[in-house]
């Protein structure tokens, strides 16, 4: 009989499994008492393993074919390809799990500006600071309980004062503990892609566009503002926003606008609705790290 290969990565995972709990049984089989099976009959006998020497081994034999037995393996040997077999499975797991989380960083579309920012790596300037911190690390460690309430956060205020920063901590840190998947777009960007979509060359309907941004489990959406604030592009927002709060998917929305001019900006049916299921404001209003390092050179 050929002998089992249980190097790692012999075994895709599906298999992995299935060996696994072949193994689990016979062990369980082991530690049980002998199974009646009509037709047969089991003698109990000592055997050696060459490995850990003598064990108790039962031998099933067929009463209408003799000559088929069944015979049990040694038990320390069972258990070692039990534990073999386990770190396998977890090691499968593992690189399938560091493999999504890539593809979910890939398609988060981070920009290379922000590619290396993490919570550890922001530098609160203040009191207000360190709270919006310490709020955005909370959304992320409460993760679940945002995500089945679709409560999202705005970020508003002074520009470059980490508005970005936080909410590129907050995507991957979603990403790399939960795996859940997060796009970051502009204002501008997703409302040309719905607006191109009325060409009569477009390659996507409307529709299948704005359930593009319905689709992942967080969107963030920056440079809200720089828009001109027309009714359509109004619209546009609310519609996908409003898909999205209807769906219980968390949105965060980035702008530099002070927080009483968002209503203005993205509409009031919008910023309501960004403050349900758990959502908030954070006003970042503080000068500019930018100013503040440059004034200190």
């Amino acid at each position: 009989m050929a002998k089992r290969d249980y190097r790692p990565g012999h075994w895709k995972e599906p298999k992995m499994r299935e060996r696994l709990q072949y193994i689990q049984d016979k062990l369980k089989t082991l530690n049980a008492p002998v199974e009646t099976i009509a037709g047969t009959e089991v003698r109990v006998s000592k055997a050696e393993c060459p490995e850990h020497g003598s064990f108790e081994q039962r031998c099933r034999t067929f009463k209408a074919l003799p000559h088929v037995q069944t015979r049990t393996e040694c038990p320390r040997c069972l258990e070692t390809k039990m534990a073999d077999m386990q770190n396998q499975v977890q090691a499968e797991q593992a690189r399938k799990k560091q493999a999504l989380i890539q593809t979910l960083l890939k398609n988060a579309h981070i920009p290379p500006r922000f590619e290396q920012a993490c919570f550890e790596s922001y530098q609160p300037v203040n009191a207000q600071a360190r709270q919006c911190l310490a709020v955005c690390q909370r959304y992320a460690e409460h993760w679940p309980t945002r995500r089945s309430q679709g409560g999202g956060l705005v970020l508003c205020g002074r520009p470059g004062t980490g508005k970005n920063h936080l909410a590129v901590s907050m995507a991957k840190s979603l990403i790399q503990t939960h795996q859940a998947s997060v796009l970051l777009t502009g204002a501008l960007q997703m409302i040309r892609a719905v607006k191109n979509t009325w060409s009569k060359t477009a390659e996507k309907t409307e529709t299948q566009v704005i359930q593009d941004y319905a689709r992942p489990d967080l969107l963030v959406i920056d440079e809200l503002g720089v828009q001109f604030g027309s009714d359509t592009e109004k619209i546009i927002l609310f519609e996908i926003l409003n898909t999205r709060y209807e769906q219980l998917k968390p949105s965060v929305l980035i702008s530099n606008l002070a927080p009483a001019e968002m209503a203005d900006c993205i509409g009031e049916r919008v910023m309501d609705r960004m403050q349900e299921g758990g959502g908030g404001t954070l006003a970042f209003t503080w000068n500019s790290y930018r100013q503040q390092k440059s004034q200190c050179v």
